[in-house]
């Protein structure tokens, strides 16, 4: 019975195959190729436009977003698509890989088209455009009541989609059948053994946790480096060739004028803005105008930005160096260069918030030069020593801590004998080197160990608006050296966010045998170095394995016939495809209709199953 059933299977296909070949010979319906152009041609072939027209819109089938479709720039993936869809024909000549009437026959019988895309953008595009991975379409090509293959229900779909003739799209099928083929083979030759399967499952799965201590230039430059006259003038006369090269990249800067000015800059804060934009301002405003009372109650500029000031230059007491214009927000150099040298502004309003300026000097040609000149062995000197004293540092305390001392005793040696070069803050701040590891903003007990009683802290560190804020210390500086802890990693990840190289980090602690352990070196960051530790060490488990092998594998095997793919068209493209040129007009985005829309969609029918 069951193989009566089968050849009377056998039989019925067969007569829907012989139906669909006789109703859709070459002399049924018009051949579209009058209006034809070449959207891409590769050595002197040409892929017509039909083709292209009929892969956008099968690639556009499901979605109704046109914006979204320009987005994507989908029409040159489209011409892309069927560029490399010629590179595996011609390919699959070569091999000797044909695709059968029959059996291309069984694909259009069961509504199956394939389409085309490049191979670098199958995954993310196809799944953006809703595409199974093997790039096929369901056509709708079944009766409604008898659920069987209808010739009328698939030519008006071919039609309404592909705007083809029943000839041209089982030609255009063809193609993009043997296309499928060769992916299908490039794709088969990629093997994946359980062995190599658990060893990348267990590098991925497997994690590591470090402590490590940043050592940042930024807190060097701001209280560690000696940035007196002489301190600076000995580094640029053993530096003057590096210095004077420097100046010519800078002169444009300075003259002919530039103007020597200080600012104080309060920013609204992200806390105050929830309250509403208005009044976030206000709490803004509030707090420039109390530090604005200090100045008229006669305390010096510098002394109010040191202290009140959101803006970086705080730390340098508002100072701003010599501005030529261009170098300020519009509202701020406008006001700077209508003032008079030992004018101080009224506020100013940006978009962050509020400035108050002060002119020092107007200077000119050759005073601008000369003050041009110490501002650039000033930053030179600065940046060099910061960097110098912070890499010092990291290896100081790799080596104590590689000695036998704990990471957290090894920064404390080194805290408690580093002395703040601001002679005017060596005592305060050589008390808050005893607690290395404090956090910024020490709040009231950090004002105190300040020595200054009138800083107005309040618990927190938070300070009444306009009052003098406690100068930064060695204990309380934002960028000091502490020991932290980062969050489990893989060997793929990024430990500490700021490394030179996000994956450094990773890389060296999957080298490390057991907590406790040093590497050799310290990590380069994109403002110092890093000492790093192992902390904790976890590694993949049998058990996780086992109930992840079948996911994990099939899911490891996809990612590598995708790149065995990627690798093979690539070859192919350098050695019979490089010569390709596009219709740069088929492939303008069409711009969006006045209400948005676009496009108008496609008359589709519904996708079968």
């Amino acid at each position: 019975m069951n193989r009566l059933s089968q050849i009377f299977g056998a039989a019925i296909i067969i007569a829907i195959a012989v139906v669909f070949i006789v109703q859709f010979r070459p002399s049924t319906g018009p051949v579209q190729s009058a209006g034809s152009t070449c959207a891409v041609e590769v050595r002197g072939s040409c892929i017509s436009s039909i083709d292209f027209n009929a892969s956008k819109n099968l690639l556009a089938m499901r979605s109704v977003d046109e914006n979204r479709l320009r987005a994507m720039g989908y029409r040159r993936l489209t011409a892309e698509g069927l560029y490399e869809r010629w590179l595996l024909n011609e390919d699959a000549k070569r091999l000797g890989i044909s695709v059968s009437d029959d059996e291309l026959t069984n694909e259009l019988v069961a509504g199956r088209v394939h389409v085309s895309l490049p191979a670098d953008k199958i995954r993310q595009v196809g799944y953006a455009l809703s595409l199974r991975e093997d790039l096929t379409r369901y056509l709708d090509v079944r009766n409604r009541q008898t659920k069987k293959f209808d010739s009328k229900q698939y030519e008006k779909q071919i039609r309404n989609i592909t705007k083809m003739s029943p000839t041209d799209f089982r030609d255009y099928q063809r193609k993009e059948l043997i296309a499928a083929r060769m992916r299908e083979l490039i794709r088969a030759r990629v093997r994946v053994g359980e062995n190599e399967a658990f060893e990348q499952f267990s590098r991925e799965k497997s994690t590591r946790t470090l402590a490590y201590v940043r050592f940042d230039r930024r807190f060097y430059s701001d209280l560690i480096v000696d940035t007196s006259e002489k301190a600076i003038q000995a580094w640029a006369d053993n530096n003057k060739e590096e210095l004077d090269k420097a100046w010519e990249g800078r002169k444009a800067q300075y003259q002919p004028e530039c103007r020597v000015a200080r600012v104080l800059v309060v920013e609204v804060k992200p806390e105050e803005a929830e309250q509403g934009p208005e009044a976030g301002k206000a709490a803004a405003k509030a707090r420039i105008e109390g530090a604005v009372q200090r100045l008229k109650k006669g305390e010096s500029f510098a002394d109010v930005a040191r202290s009140a000031s959101d803006d970086p230059s705080a730390a340098r007491g508002g100072e701003l160096g010599c501005v030529a214009k261009g170098r300020l927000s519009k509202p701020v150099e406008d006001k700077l260069f209508e003032m008079k040298a030992g004018d101080v502004s009224d506020l100013i309003e940006t978009e962050d918030g509020f400035h108050v300026i002060k002119l020092e000097q107007i200077a000119k040609d050759a005073e601008a030069e000369t003050i041009g000149r110490q501002e650039t062995a000033r930053d030179f000197y600065i940046a060099h020593e910061s960097e110098r004293l912070a890499a010092e540092a990291a290896k100081q305390v790799l080596a104590a801590a590689a000695g036998g001392k704990s990471l957290e005793d090894a920064l404390a040696a080194y805290m408690a004998q580093l002395t703040p070069a601001n002679s005017k803050e060596k005592a305060s701040a050589k008390e808050g080197a005893a607690a290395p590891g404090a956090k910024a903003g020490g709040g009231a007990a950090a004002a105190k160990q300040d020595g200054n009683k009138d800083a107005g802290a309040k618990e927190g560190g938070q300070a009444e608006a306009g009052e003098a804020r406690a100068p930064y210390t060695i204990a309380t500086h934002p960028n000091r050296p502490t020991v932290e802890t980062s969050l489990p990693f893989n060997v793929s990840g990024s430990p500490i966010a700021d490394a030179k190289d996000s994956t450094e980090a990773a890389r060296i602690a999957f080298q490390l045998d057991k907590p406790g352990d040093l590497p050799k070196d310290v990590v380069a960051l994109a403002n110092g170095y890093a000492v790093i530790q192992l902390k904790e060490k976890t590694s993949a488990s049998q058990e996780q394995w086992d109930k992840d092998r079948e996911f994990y594998t099939s899911a490891m095997r996809a990612a590598k016939q995708n790149d065995a793919l990627i690798g093979y068209v690539r070859r192919l493209k350098s050695t019979i495809g490089s010569e390709v040129k596009y219709d740069q007009n088929l492939l303008k985005e069409s711009k969006p209709a006045e209400d948005g829309s676009g496009e108008p969609p496609l008359p589709l029918e519904d996708e079968g199953e």
